[in-house]
């Protein structure tokens, strides 16, 4: 993320007249300073982790469940980036002008809805809510099989994703929910060397500008919203063994009541709420790509947990697969690997 052409010219000032010079500042105020956050950052195999129950209704529905930000298992979800950006300025201040450090380093994630993407993609200023969906890198995880642990039995499933099975042109035009993936940061050591890169960009242009009260604020807004996405792959390092990537919904808080798609001739609504442990929880159902086809190539693998009766599971599966409404070819069904006592 270094200093572009536009940059350059107004740090140098070389041969500009004010017209020019205008016309640049002008195509510069109109451009995103930082990277948009985009679609998947790794074409590695991503796994979901679930139940028994989960499964059928993925495979039956083709959609996963997207967990409201607010209510995942990690109480300090989007607000953990906290944290690591004060410990970034206590130590970082001092390599930055005191004018432009003032105005980022009290910049923190306070609320599980903000106006944050929205600006990112250039709409107007709507609230948006950030709904989460899990997987792990892992596909024979025996930290991720003890959550199905019942009655001396991992009684769990992992499918496993392919690359783009999430990532689609219709999240956009169709539904108004933005989808972005990444890999989850837990070493302080690696969030603050992602801060680093960010704060350094925004202080290359800041520096390239002549100041005002327009960049100040374009660069508050920029840092700010790339915050409020940044926050949902923090998590704590004692999450480590999950390995988890995830992909991130993003939908205007407006919209969430109207927010449906279609499959097979009916409409379903996305935004619904379900009883997690006494909690009514609110997600959204997000189908996967090819969830209108005769086809399936979204999933290539499901893996069955350690278990006693794993021929007996496997032969179930392989039924319950044929008798879907669609074709899910290529999909390797595994048994685990993992040697567990009973």
């Amino acid at each position: 993320m270094g200093i572009d052409y536009d940059d350059r010219l107004l740090s140098d000032g070389f041969r500009m007249n004010d017209s020019h010079q205008l016309q640049v500042k002008e195509r510069l105020a109109n451009k995103r300073f930082l990277p948009t956050f985009n679609g998947d950052n790794t074409d590695r195999k991503k796994y979901h982790y679930t139940s028994p129950e989960g499964l059928k209704g993925i495979m039956e529905n083709r959609t996963f469940f997207f967990t409201d930000s607010q209510f995942l298992n990690d109480f300090r979800e989007k607000i953990n980036i906290n944290d690591e950006l004060t410990a970034f300025w206590k130590h970082s201040q001092k390599s930055y002008e005191k004018e432009f450090s003032n105005l980022l380093r009290k910049i923190r994630v306070e609320e599980y809805e903000d106006s944050g993407f929205s600006y990112i993609l250039d709409q107007s200023e709507t609230k948006c809510r950030y709904f989460v969906f899990s997987l792990s890198m892992d596909g024979d995880s025996l930290s991720m099989w003890k959550y199905y642990a019942k009655n001396n039995s991992y009684d769990g499933y992992c499918i496993g994703l392919f690359s783009y099975a999430l990532v689609d042109e219709w999240i956009d035009t169709v539904s108004g929910v933005s989808v972005i993936a990444s890999q989850v940061e837990y070493h302080s050591e690696d969030k603050q060397a992602i801060i680093k890169k960010v704060v350094d960009r925004l202080y290359s242009i800041w520096k390239s500008y002549e100041i005002s009260d327009l960049l100040n604020e374009k660069i508050i807004k920029e840092f700010s919203s790339w915050i409020s996405v940044e926050a949902l792959f923090f998590k704590d390092e004692c999450f480590e063994d999950e390995r988890e990537t995830r992909y991130v919904a993003i939908a205007p808080v407006d919209s969430l009541q109207n927010l449906q798609y279609t499959y097979k001739g009916h409409t379903y609504k996305m935004y619904d709420f379900r009883s997690v442990n006494g909690v009514l929880t609110p997600y959204i159902k997000m189908p996967f790509s090819d969830w209108n086809r005769e086809t399936c190539w979204a999933i290539d693998h499901i893996g069955i947990g350690p278990s006693p009766n794993a021929q007996q599971k496997e032969a179930g599966l392989r039924q319950f697969i044929r008798s879907l409404d669609y074709k899910l070819e290529h999909c390797n069904i595994a048994k685990s690997k993992i040697p567990v006592r009973y």
